[in-house]
């Protein structure tokens, strides 16, 4: 029985990674029988939001108080945990900066497999953290060849020219509903984590111009973390009452049911699994074309649609156009439908068997 280890951090949020982890990782077990362990490297394990069957195995690695200590006895608390384990494979998932560095520290013939959930476009809200993430895709590209492969989400240039990338696309999480949305709810939804990613701060500058043409609709945003200044924003611009900010839900299928669209503001976008699972619901998508993970599969004016960087006067006019023109807005619900049979968990997960097959 193949034993797979997974590294990753903050496995007990409500974020994409942890869900599409939560998801892949249920499925190996169920079908494959596969033996699975993850080490958590960063926040608790005790209460986590998404399901993990009981089979899977969860370390978490010990947290001091001070932070410096964490760094300085990183490595010692990994290596041990890992002989522990003593995994045929390690699946790496942590995007940041100590997770970049992970062939360096842990130097052995286990194979090691780099699970890339960010994007080279990535922007971070502070100087520290844009330093961070330069770091991290620095070392990371010093230790390329060392993974035996390295698995992105859609192809680029750079990709084709290396010998050990492979493309394998996140799954959607749940089986492609049979019916799709009615699209008859005056409510249209955005799902992510407030966080300057997101870029909620500039969908509520848009949503201010949708609603002095169509007050009766309502934007809800489902995410976790600090959105004081953003709720600052839409009491600035007097539509306090027609966004809703509100916690992260288990069912999101139901979410994506009772909606009649759904929006990407994000600055950068590597995948954008509530996009995808949005779609397969039958939602349009508006989202920004400098988006690499909407652009892969969002073909404009077909099955979604795209819009300049930064453009929210054009932005806005597509959701009016959208709300205004009910025969456009089902054909590009028809279409999104069903250009993401392509994502669908068995297809998807099926990639993931042929590539450890491999190893």
């Amino acid at each position: 029985m193949l034993k797979l280890l997974y590294i990753t951090t903050n496995l007990n949020s409500s974020g994409g990674v942890a869900r599409v982890l939560s998801v892949k990782l249920n499925y190996l077990i169920k079908e494959f029988a596969y033996n699975i362990h993850i080490i958590n490297t960063n926040g608790s394990t005790s209460s986590l939001f998404y399901h993990f069957d009981e089979k899977i195995q969860i370390y978490s690695l010990p947290q001091e108080s001070f932070k410096i200590a964490n760094i300085l006895f990183y490595k010692s608390r990994l290596k041990k945990t890992i002989n522990n384990i003593k995994p045929d494979v390690i699946v790496n998932c942590d995007n940041g900066l100590k997770g970049s560095l992970l062939p360096f520290l842990f130097k052995s013939k286990i194979p090691l497999i780099y699970e890339n959930h960010n994007s080279k476009n990535a922007k971070a809200a502070t100087l520290i953290g844009n330093i961070k993430l330069k770091l991290s895709f620095f070392f990371l590209s010093l230790s390329a060849s060392k993974y035996k492969w390295i698995i992105v989400y859609h192809n680029t240039k750079k990709n084709r020219t290396a010998n050990n990338v492979k493309i394998i696309p996140n799954p959607i999480g749940f089986k492609l509903p049979a019916i799709s949305a009615s699209l008859e709810y005056k409510v249209v939804i955005a799902i992510g984590r407030f966080s300057y990613q997101k870029g909620y701060d500039k969908l509520i500058k848009i949503w201010s111009l949708v609603v002095k043409k169509h007050p009766d609709w309502i934007l809800n945003i489902y995410g976790e973390g600090n959105n004081d200044e953003l709720k600052k924003i839409a009491i600035k611009l007097n539509i306090s009452n027609k966004v809703q900010f509100l916690t992260p839900v288990i069912d999101i299928k139901s979410v994506y049911l009772t909606a009649s669209m759904l929006l990407n503001t994000s600055r950068y976008e590597p995948f954008g699994l509530a996009v995808t699972e949005a779609m397969a619901c039958g939602l349009p998508v508006v989202a920004f074309e400098n988006t690499l993970g909407p652009k892969s599969y969002i073909n404009n004016d077909e099955n979604g649609f795209l819009i300049q960087k930064d453009n929210l006067i054009d932005y806005a006019n597509k959701i009016i156009m959208l709300i205004e023109d009910k025969n456009k807005m089902k054909s590009i619900s028809k279409n999104a439908r069903e250009s993401m049979k392509a994502y669908e968990l068995n297809t998807i997960m099926s990639l993931w068997r042929d590539l450890f097959q491999l190893i």
